[in-house]
């Protein structure tokens, strides 16, 4: 498999992976915590917070690291925090301060994340054909954000919602591993050539 197929399967994976969260986070502190519409507004606030407190030094640093690594390590990161929650309702340890903490690093570490992934494209794919590239990421995208929201209500009704969340994680872990395998020699440099 060549790097921009596993570039696009993982991405796939990830976005599906985003929208079962999306379902599963808040349905999480509604059935399983009582949270009311506050609640479900500082979970979301959270999350979101975290653009606005790392977005720009996020563009900075990632410019100045490697991408590859920075890839594997916010899937590992999201995973791992994603692993909690199950493990937190399963030991009836779950709190509103865990998930809102979990939040918090979900939306950290997709800043990271999307901040590596949106140069990666032009590092493994010739000029001539990043706009045919992009066209087939963008496809690869779509799918699993139309479907995401059906699978990720689904999954609360098959597993419960914190059960649901797993999912999510084995898939950031899945993820990691695949970006983690990309060849690519233009990952090695820290900075993308100018010509």
């Amino acid at each position: 498999m060549g790097d921009l197929q596993r570039f696009a399967w993982a991405n796939g994976v990830t976005q599906l992976g985003t929208q079962i969260t999306l379902v599963a986070l808040p349905l999480t502190a509604v059935f399983v915590l009582d949270a009311g519409a506050f609640e479900l507004g500082v979970l979301s606030a959270v999350q979101t917070a975290a653009f606005l407190l790392v977005g720009l030094p996020a563009g900075v640093w990632v410019d100045r690291w490697r991408r590859r690594p920075v890839l594997v390590r916010a899937e590992l990161v999201r995973g791992v925090a994603l692993a909690t929650v199950p493990a937190a309702a399963w030991l009836d340890a779950l709190t509103l301060p865990h998930l809102y903490a979990v939040a918090l690093v979900l939306g950290v570490g997709t800043v990271f994340f999307d901040v590596a992934q949106m140069s990666f494209l032009p590092a493994i794919v010739p000029v001539e054909r990043l706009e045919r590239a992009n066209g087939r990421l963008e496809g690869t995208r779509q799918v699993p954000v139309l479907a995401g929201p059906g699978v990720g209500g689904w999954l609360v009704a098959a597993v419960t919602a914190p059960f649901a969340l797993l999912a999510d994680a084995v898939e950031l872990r899945v993820d990691a591993a695949q970006y983690g395998l990309l060849r690519s020699a233009r990952w090695a440099a820290r900075r993308w050539p100018t010509a």
